[in-house]
């Protein structure tokens, strides 16, 4: 594991550094990234935004501005609020299409290209503890937005042990400039190394402990192509236990959380029968469904005739009607907002506009656990969607101690999943959350819009006859992969829904190489190979 770069050479970064917790005026943050960002000289500003810290992913507060040019395209710059360092660069405009005369860029190329970019935006430490370029896979590679380009993803290297979710990410376009820039540095403790399980111990682990999900994927979701039919395929998705601790020898989810095989299994018995497209409807046919949806639950409700519609084309309205419910004398009413789409789908329920962006929070002294939000969210759908309890399962996950913690501390609301099955086998891109609040354990939201994501039914789809089973996918796995230690940085659940890193890395065995996946009938299918296509 070498680096590419030689020692100082001119053109290092030194960054003004202030007194503990000093952030940069807006002067001095501008000033830094035209420093280290020479292309800016072609740019004007457009505006400045300080971002707190709370709302980004490595929870540094950071400067935000945006260059426009002349002749059209734009730049969108983060900067550390104080230190000054480039947190990401990404270029906004089209990227222009290469000339008849124009050569398309090489690897070698832009390999080059990026080196010589990160001299600017990288300290020469910094650059020392960093892989080849490309020498190890980019665990994050599909987080960024489609760009044509060659990715160059220098991994960070510390104590001869490959950190895969810390580094820098480029995007060297066609024209040979850099149109994308992440860094990812952690700041925490790393776990001494020298205290790890043996390599053998580690894959006897992961053989008894592993378990990827056998579903049904949207292939077009992964690809550059436009359709693409969905398959049986053996996937590891992010509550699925698929790392080795290598300190405790304990399985481990993509959050670092400990985690078992997971159940998957219907909420109920009754399955609606397979029926051709809907038909669309119209806004009275809507609040006709919505008035039956409410009829299930407790108590008389009446509209109060406010009706809001979304969506511009026909088949994708959605209209949400608004009822007060009539609790009686002395008694604080409800209002409850209920969606029905074009279809005739029931797609969304709302007590008071609750949401989990709360205006007012407060801390929650006593509230309910997670079991019981579970079981509160479980019953809601078994209400609202009884005709399809033997299709829809609950996801089986609990949030860690720390996250529970947060919950209450914020007054933010339990977010309980569930997904649907077709032939008895879950479809990735259909699941749906309700919202428990954590203190009175009453439903305040369920938003189920991405139903419509999934297949339509069940009769084009694969069915599992001559599959291959669990073991035989994770062989195929270690095929086309290899075990190795490494550091992780688990991104979690935080605040408000967003996600977060953790502050304290680990260190794993996992199996790495190229970002792909085992379809049913016992292929490897490489994404990585496929995004080069």
């Amino acid at each position: 594991m070498t680096t590419v770069f030689a020692s100082a050479g001119g053109g290092i970064l030194t960054p003004v550094v202030h007194a503990a917790e000093k952030t940069l005026s807006e002067k001095e943050a501008i000033a830094l990234a035209q420093k280290q960002l020479t292309m800016l000289s072609k740019y004007k500003l457009r505006d400045a935004q300080f971002v707190d810290g709370i709302e980004m992913l490595w929870g540094k507060s950071i400067w935000y501005t945006r260059w426009d040019k002349e002749n059209g395209g734009s730049l969108g710059v983060q900067q550390d609020a104080t230190s000054g360092k480039i947190w990401k660069y990404e270029y906004l405009g089209e990227e222009q299409d290469l000339d008849a005369n124009q050569k398309k860029l090489t690897e070698d190329q832009a390999f080059q290209v990026a080196t010589q970019f990160l001299k600017q935006v990288a300290t020469e430490e910094e650059r020392s503890r960093l892989s080849k370029p490309n020498e190890f896979p980019d665990s994050d590679i599909f987080y960024t937005r489609d760009k044509q380009g060659i990715d160059v993803n220098f991994t960070r290297i510390e104590n001869g042990v490959p950190f895969l979710e810390n580094g820098f990410r480029l995007i060297v376009g066609n024209d040979g400039e850099v149109i994308y820039f992440e860094r990812r540095w952690s700041e925490g403790k790393l776990p001494d190394a020298s205290k790890v399980i043996k390599i053998a111990e580690a894959e006897k682990k992961w053989d008894e402990g592993a378990f990827p999900t056998f579903l049904y994927k949207d292939m077009a979701s992964v690809s550059r192509k436009e359709s693409e039919p969905y398959q049986l395929v053996y996937e590891f998705q992010r509550i699925d236990p698929q790392y080795v601790d290598a300190l405790t020898g304990k399985m481990l989810d993509s959050y670092g959380q400990v985690a078992q095989e997971r159940k998957i299994q219907p909420l109920g018995k009754t399955v609606p029968p397979s029926t051709a497209e809907r038909k669309l409807i119209t806004k009275d046919e809507a609040q006709k469904i919505a008035e039956q949806q409410l009829k299930k639950l407790p108590g008389t409700y009446l509209s109060n005739g406010r009706v809001i519609e979304s969506g511009s084309e026909s088949d994708r309205k959605v209209w949400f009607f608004e009822f007060t419910s009539q609790p009686g004398e002395g008694k604080k009413s409800d209002t409850v907002k209920i969606g029905i789409d074009a279809s005739g789908y029931f797609v969304q329920y709302n007590v008071n506009q609750k949401t989990r962006f709360n205006e007012e929070s407060k801390k929650i002294e006593k509230g309910i656990t997670w079991e019981q939000a579970q079981e509160s969210a479980r019953k809601l759908v078994q209400t609202f969607y009884s005709d399809q309890s033997g299709i829809i399962y609950a996801v089986d996950y609990a949030p860690s101690e720390e996250r529970i913690k947060e919950i209450w501390e914020n007054d933010e609301p339990y977010e309980i999943e569930f997904g649907y099955l077709i032939n008895g086998i879950p479809v990735v891109d259909t699941i749906f959350q309700v919202n428990v609040d954590a203190e009175s354990g009453e439903v305040v939201d369920l938003y189920n819009h991405h139903y419509s994501l999934g297949p339509s039914g069940d009769s084009s789809l694969p069915k599992n006859e001559d599959g291959i089973d669990l073991n035989t996918a994770k062989k195929v796995v270690k095929e086309n992969k290899k075990l190795m230690l490494t550091y992780f940085q688990p991104k979690v659940r935080g605040s408000n829904g967003l996600m977060k890193m953790l502050e304290q890395p680990l260190l794993v065995y996992r199996y790495v190489g190229e970002k792909g996946l085992v379809i049913a009938d016992g292929k490897w299918h490489s994404f990585t190979k496929e995004r080069k296509q």
